[in-house]
C-alpha cells in the first residue's frame, strides 16, 4: 500500500509550493489534512475489506478440509466393505479437496501478510496525521513568519535608497544653513546695538564740545 507515501509527497509538495507561491498557509495545512484523513479513510476500508475476504476464505478453508475428512472416512468405509471403485472414487475427491485447501492456506498466508502491512501503514498515518495536527499552529506561524520575512526582503531590495538617502542629505544641508543664517542674524543684532552706542556716544561728546564753545564765546 502506498497511501502512506502518496501523503507524504502531497504534504512535501504542498509546502514547497505555498513558500513559492506565498499561497495561505493556514489553508494549504488544512488542506494537507483533509486529504490525509480521506487517505485513512480509504486504507481503513481497504484493510477492511481484506480482514472480510480472510474470514470468508477460513470460512471456505474449514469447509474443505471437512470434505477432506469426510471423504477419508468414506474411502475407509468402501475399502472394509470391498467396494474399491467407491474407495478410488472417494480418494480422488479426497484428493481434489485436500488440493484446494493447500491452495486456500496459501492464499489465507498471503491476504494475513497484507492485513498486517495494511495495519503497519495505518498506523504510520495516523501518527503522521497526529503529528500535524499538533503542529498545525506551529507550521502556520512559521510560514507566515516564512512569507513575511520574504515580501519584506523583496520590498526593500525593489526600493530605491539613493533617493531617500539624497533628500536626508539635502535637508540635512538645509539644517545647516537655517543654523548658520541664525548665527549671523544673532551676531548681526549684538554688532549693531555696540555700533549704535557707540555712535549716539560719539553724538553726545560732540554736542557737548559744541555747547562748551558756545558758551566761552558768551562770556
Amino acid at each position: 500500500m502506498n497511501a502512506f507515501k502518496r501523503i507524504h509527497d502531497i504534504f512535501s509538495s504542498n509546502v514547497n509550493s505555498a513558500l513559492d507561491k506565498f499561497e495561505d498557509p493556514a489553508k494549504m495545512i488544512r488542506y494537507t489534512i483533509v486529504e490525509m484523513e480521506h487517505s485513512l479513510e480509504k486504507a481503513k476500508a481497504s484493510a477492511s475489506e481484506t480482514l472480510t475476504t480472510i474470514k470468508a476464505r477460513e470460512v471456505e478453508l474449514k469447509s474443505y478440509k471437512e470434505a477432506v475428512a469426510r471423504w477419508d472416512v468414506r474411502s475407509q468405509l468402501a475399502v472394509k466393505n470391498g467396494k474399491d471403485d467407491l474407495a478410488r472414487e472417494a480418494l480422488a475427491e479426497k484428493q481434489s479437496y485436500s488440493a484446494k485447501v493447500t491452495a486456500l492456506e496459501t492464499e489465507v498466508a498471503e491476504l494475513k501478510n497484507i492485513s498486517a502491512s495494511q495495519e503497519a501503514q495505518i498506523a504510520k498515518l495516523i501518527e503522521k496525521l497526529e503529528e500535524v495536527k499538533s503542529k498545525e499552529r506551529t507550521l502556520v506561524a512559521r510560514a507566515q513568519h516564512a512569507k513575511q520575512k520574504i515580501e519584506i526582503e523583496k520590498q526593500l531590495s525593489s526600493t530605491d535608497c539613493s533617493a531617500a538617502i539624497k533628500r536626508f542629505n539635502e535637508m540635512e544641508e538645509k539644517v545647516e544653513r537655517l543654523e548658520a543664517q541664525a548665527e549671523v542674524a544673532s551676531k548681526s543684532y549684538v554688532n549693531e546695538a555696540q555700533f549704535s552706542e557707540m555712535e549716539q556716544s560719539d553724538s553726545i561728546e560732540k554736542e557737548l564740545e559744541s555747547l562748551k564753545a558756545q558758551m566761552a564765546t558768551n562770556s
